[in-house]
């Protein structure tokens, strides 16, 4: 197995636009790779503005749509028209570890489930009752997962978490790095490629490394 990690925000909209070829790459090479999420802090501190006070929101997400296809739901649109809403990205990063507690390998699936539950329904991945109905809908215990959003071991995971993005010097996000034996972590494709198009890419670099 190769491992790779997947550097995303919960609140990034190329993110969530990239997800479904991720996905499909993920499900096509089960048996050749494996994917840790790790969540990237891309909204915190002076980053953390209502709508209203962000430019290019509208303007980027159109780019967002043109370039992958990715739909944008009423329930978002509703946020961003209002405009009081704001991102603050370690409710996502708490909440992908308190979900992926249960089930550490699904994490990618839980990712892509928040970032649709923000971006076509409009719910706030700060609120616990989106993780909530979450967790119900995987079959997770809600009331541990929601209790796991407050836990200072959860918190400190996160953080821990941003911090290993910025060491790992990712450039944006999305972003997927492979990690080659005795190599240090490459980026990996690009947002732009499709799942096969990744699935081609893969095969390609371990051939070029005697590990295909």
């Amino acid at each position: 197995m190769i491992p790779f990690t997947y550097a995303f925000d919960g609140y990034c909209g190329w993110c969530y636009g990239f997800a479904p070829a991720l996905h499909k790459f993920a499900r096509d090479n089960a048996d050749r790779v494996s994917i840790r999420v790790l969540s990237a802090g891309m909204r915190v501190g002076d980053r953390i503005k209502p709508f209203s006070a962000l430019r290019f929101t509208t303007t980027s997400n159109e780019k967002v749509t043109e370039a992958l296809g990715a739909v944008f739901g009423p329930g978002y649109r509703a946020l961003v028209d209002e405009g009081s809403f704001a991102m603050d990205s370690h409710g996502p990063a708490y909440g992908l570890i308190a979900l992926s507690l249960q089930a550490p390998e699904r994490a990618l699936e839980f990712a892509g489930a928040m970032q649709s539950a923000f971006f076509l329904d409009g719910h706030s991945l700060s609120d616990p009752d989106t993780y909530y109905a979450l967790a119900e809908r995987f079959g997770l215990d809600p009331d541990q997962v929601v209790a796991a959003l407050g836990r200072p071991e959860v918190q400190e995971r996160a953080l821990r978490e941003m911090r290993e993005v910025r060491d790992l010097g990712v450039p944006g996000y999305p972003t997927l790095l492979i990690h080659l034996p005795g190599q240090a972590p490459q980026i990996f494709g690009a947002e732009e490629m499709s799942g096969d198009e990744l699935t081609a890419e893969l095969t390609k670099v371990l051939a070029e490394n005697g590990l295909g």
